[in-house]
């Protein structure tokens, strides 16, 4: 490989993955396509993959699937059922960070693929006959502190209490301007929403749990979750301007996330065409 497309590869990589420090699998898959096209082997473009993921302390969601279905077999090949004690200890090692990375695997993708597996190799899963499913994604994930940046749970932290008002106490507005300081350097850092305990959005989706109503703080909480939505709407600008609607979508869900500026984001939604039949 030659110095300008190993250049190009590692650029095309560290583009992928400087926001979320996750290497999904289209996004890998583009990759590979876009660099074979160019005449780099896969075998290559393997080696570069790897090794800038592991300078950033970035995650590829492949292999983290790939290790979860190895435990998955491993529980179940024999008994051909997932009882609720195999499922966590399966989920807590895909979900959890491994040492020098900033991330794990994303729950819902995880969920996903532990009931396809399940339905693939007629495994039986215990949560399924008693319909608790998501509660063991949602407990594992709490557990790695990762439960607000997902939203798992139905409610989000900006409707969680909306319209009650609570009466702060002093503590309660210390921690509020300690979160709002370490939520401004998470910024600065682009450290939006990952790495998820460690985010601008884990500080506001703090704030939003002590002060629902938003009466301490409330305008520059708003202002710089506006700030972050205005960021994610621009990069997906770029995509959609690309012709790339994966990307699109992807930094539009994105900006979902910090539960602000819905309407703007309903907007873009019509500009990309990806809200259909509204009437």
């Amino acid at each position: 490989m030659n110095q300008a497309d190993q250049q190009w590869l590692e650029n095309r990589v560290q583009a992928s993955v400087d926001d979320d420090f996750y290497l999904d699998r289209d996004e890998e898959k583009r990759i590979k396509e876009e660099g074979t096209a160019r005449g780099i082997s896969i075998k290559d473009i393997e080696i570069i993959i790897r090794t800038e993921l592991d300078k950033s302390g970035s995650v590829c969601e492949r292999v983290l699937l790939d290790e979860l279905e190895r435990l998955l077999h491993q529980f179940t090949d024999n008994d051909k059922e997932l009882d609720n004690k195999e499922e966590r200890d399966a989920l807590d090692k895909v979900l959890k960070a491994a040492p020098g990375k900033k991330k794990g695997l994303d729950p819902r993708v995880a969920e996903e693929y532990v009931a396809a597996f399940c339905k693939v190799n007629g495994v039986k899963r215990t949560t399924d006959s008693k319909g608790k499913t998501m509660p063991i994604i949602i407990a594992v994930v709490i557990v790695l502190a990762i439960a607000g940046f997902f939203g798992i749970s139905k409610k989000s932290p900006a409707s969680f209490g909306a319209g009650i008002t609570v009466k702060l106490k002093d503590n309660d507005r210390t921690e509020i301007d300690d979160m709002l300081r370490r939520a401004e350097s998470y910024v600065e850092k682009a450290q939006y929403t990952d790495p998820p305990e460690k985010s601008a959005k884990a500080c506001l989706d703090s704030i939003r749990q002590i002060d629902p109503s938003g009466q301490y703080k409330g305008k520059e909480v708003k202002a710089l979750a506006s700030q972050i939505v205005g960021h994610y709407i621009s990069l997906a600008d770029k995509r959609f301007a690309a012709g790339d609607k994966t990307g699109t979508v992807k930094w539009v869900e994105r900006a979902k996330l910090l539960n602000a500026d819905t309407e703007t984001i309903r907007d873009k939604e019509r500009e990309y065409g990806l809200i259909k039949n509204e009437k």
